[in-house]
């Protein structure tokens, strides 16, 4: 049982946390004291009683802005967490209901996912009446576990690890298997998607999954195979557009290529390669993990994705 210092406490202003908090989002000062409705003045003040109260600078001038410093850095994680598990206190007894309650969650997904899962999704939350907003934001991988510690995320869905010690991850998808995707006006649908047939058609590559891409090079090399790549593209999302007006075929999650095959009139045929699955997975802070909404989005998530692929 942790022992509570009282009296030490007592001398703590809860607002210098939260000040620290913005102070990280913005990094910047006029915007952070804008962001809390202060002057400038008010929020440089707090900032001196945080350098005074941590013995760091903590936040010091740079290109851009204020770049924290690594004693604000290793805090960061620390203090999101603590008023985190204040605001979840004090929304525990008023349960998230998404017909009433507005609520904005920025979300990553991986650009392939928006396809096949954001429109059920969204169809699901409007059958719901929901006020909840989804802002869909960019990402790579590797800037996930930043981005969440920086606030900038609520969720990030896609191929991901598992973060820091303050993440968590939960596998939606095990692992989806793969279909070509094609126009069946510019190639019969109804011919046998042979090795040599899919290797002789111009490809659409995703250089934004080069591992996947190299997996396929690397399966027609093992049968003396090599593909024409006539368009390498960094965005799934574009890709069934791209087919519907080439003769061409590209190589997506099975989810994805069906829900593009029926919004678009494409066509779809088994891989006639060995590929390699990979899960696919939601991350978020764990500061979020008392929070109803969060809560009650991520079971959404997972109720559209059962439906959409294999499950975890």
């Amino acid at each position: 049982m942790t022992i509570i210092d009282h009296t030490h406490l007592a001398r703590l202003d809860l607002n210098l946390l939260v000040a620290f908090d913005v102070l990280l989002t913005e990094r910047h000062v006029t915007r952070a004291a804008a962001r809390l409705g202060l002057s400038q003045s008010a929020m440089s003040h707090n900032l001196g009683r945080l350098r005074e109260l941590f013995g760091d600078e903590l936040f010091v001038r740079g290109e851009g802005g204020m770049r924290p410093t690594p004693r604000a850095q290793a805090l960061s994680a620390q203090v999101r967490s603590a008023l985190a598990g204040i605001q979840a206190t004090l929304q525990a007894s008023a349960p998230f209901d998404p017909a009433r309650d507005e609520r904005r969650f920025r979300v990553a997904v991986y650009d392939e996912m928006e396809i096949a899962l954001l429109p059920p999704l969204l169809e699901r939350l409007a059958g719901l009446s929901s006020k909840v907003r989804i802002d869909v934001r960019p990402f790579a991988p590797a800037e996930v576990p930043d981005l969440l510690d920086a606030a900038e995320l609520d969720l990030a869905i896609g191929l991901l690890g598992e973060g820091r010690a303050h993440h968590k991850r939960r596998v939606v998808c095990a692992g989806d298997v793969y279909l070509c995707l094609f126009n069946p006006r510019a190639d019969d649908p109804s011919a046998p998607m042979t090795a040599e047939r899919y290797a002789g058609l111009p490809h659409v590559r995703i250089s934004s999954r080069e591992a996947l891409e190299d997996d396929i090079d690397a399966a027609l090399a093992k049968r003396r195979l090599k593909r024409h790549i006539a368009v390498s593209t960094p965005h799934a999302v574009g890709v069934p557009y791209l087919l519907s007006r080439l003769g061409a075929v590209a190589t997506l999650r099975r989810s994805v290529a069906l829900a593009a095959a029926e919004t678009l009139g494409l066509a779809t045929a088994e891989v006639p390669l060995v590929l390699a699955r990979s899960a696919v997975s939601m991350l978020w802070h764990a500061s979020h993990d008392h929070d109803p909404a969060h809560r009650w989005l991520h079971d959404e998530i997972l109720q559209v994705a059962r439906g959409l692929m294999p499950p975890a």
